[in-house]
């Protein structure tokens, strides 16, 4: 996280700076790859901060130094120490997701596949945390996961009835 408030995170934006001759396009889509567009403005990271919002009722983060400065005022000091552990654990599956296709040419992780990876980092990490503070990240957790699940599901629900009733109406 230090490495993002910085403004050093090695995206293909940073290395073009630093005289590096590599192509600039994110590795998920044809925008250039900065630390903004990776972490905020692509669209498997909006839906990331989407998903939490839907799940614990705060807006999304603007960028790094929103979310790492203003963008949880007033809430209380203990929950926004752990909501930052959180986000933490997303934009770390966000790096490593685009790491892996980067360097294992593994394929484009599904969002559910990323939060996923996020909610059982942020379990491994709430090991950290304050004993009595494990129980409330796993129940967040699960929280987000559910409204995820939920979400996939009533999409991929409505888009077999609807190729149903396109097959049906031809038949």
């Amino acid at each position: 996280m230090w490495y993002l408030f910085k403004g050093v995170v090695l995206t293909k934006y940073n290395l073009a700076r630093r005289q590096w001759r590599g192509s600039r396009q994110c590795c998920f889509c044809n925008f250039s790859e900065s630390i903004q567009h990776l972490f905020f403005d692509y669209p498997l990271a909006k839906f990331i901060w989407r998903a939490i919002q839907v799940s614990f009722g705060i807006s999304p983060p603007l960028g790094v130094h929103h979310m790492l400065s203003t963008w949880l005022s007033g809430v209380h000091k203990k929950l926004k120490l752990l909501i930052l552990v959180g986000a933490s654990s997303m934009c770390w599956v966000i790096w490593l997701s685009r790491n892996d296709l980067v360097f294992d040419k593994g394929l484009v992780p599904s969002y559910m596949q990323v939060i996923f990876r996020g909610t059982h980092c942020t379990r491994f990490w709430s090991l950290l945390q304050k004993e009595e503070d494990h129980s409330i990240m796993k129940m967040r957790c699960r929280m987000l996961e559910t409204m995820v699940m939920e979400t996939f599901t009533r999409e991929q629900m409505a888009f077999y009835k609807q190729n149903c009733l396109l097959i049906c109406s031809h038949v």
